[in-house]
C-alpha cells in the first residue's frame, strides 16, 4: 500500500488548486480596479481638489473645493454636509502677485464681495509682527 504517497499527492493537489483560485480572484480584482479608474467611475484626484479647510470646532469645518473647475464652499459636521456657496470668479491660490498670502477669512470675505477693512488689515499686520517678534 502506498497511502503516504497518495496523501502527499492529494495535499499538493488541494493546495495547488487553492493557490490557483486565489490567483484568479486577485487578477479579477486587479482588472476591475484598473478599468474602473480609467473610466472615472472611482473619482480620481483630478475631479475634486481641496483648496482650503478651516476648522470651526473639533468636529465642524468649512471646506473650499474645486470640482471640475467650479469653486464650492461646503460646511461639514459629523452628521451633515451642506453646500454653502458657489464661487463664480477665478482666484489665484498660488499666493504670487500679492503682498502676503491671504488667510481663509480674508479669502472668504473677498469672494463674497465684502472688502477687507483697514482694521482687519491692521489687525493682520499686528498679529504677524507679534508672532515674528
Amino acid at each position: 500500500m502506498n497511502t503516504s504517497s497518495d496523501i502527499w499527492f492529494a495535499f499538493i493537489k488541494t493546495f495547488s488548486m487553492l493557490f490557483l483560485v486565489l490567483a484568479v480572484i486577485i487578477l479579477v480584482f486587479y482588472f476591475i480596479r484598473k478599468f474602473s479608474t480609467a473610466k472615472g467611475v472611482k473619482g480620481g484626484k483630478d475631479f475634486i481638489k481641496v483648496l482650503s479647510m478651516h476648522h470651526l470646532s473639533p468636529k465642524e469645518k468649512l471646506v473650499l473645493l474645486d470640482v471640475l473647475g467650479d469653486t464650492i464652499l461646503i460646511g461639514v459636521t459629523p452628521t451633515n454636509i451642506s453646500k454653502i456657496s458657489s464661487i463664480d470668479t477665478d482666484m489665484d491660490f498660488s499666493g504670487q502677485g500679492s503682498e502676503a498670502p491671504l488667510n481663509f477669512k480674508d479669502f472668504l470675505s473677498r469672494k463674497l464681495g465684502k472688502p477687507m477693512s483697514n482694521k482687519n488689515r491692521a489687525d493682520k499686520n499686528l498679529t504677524t509682527q507679534t508672532k515674528e517678534g
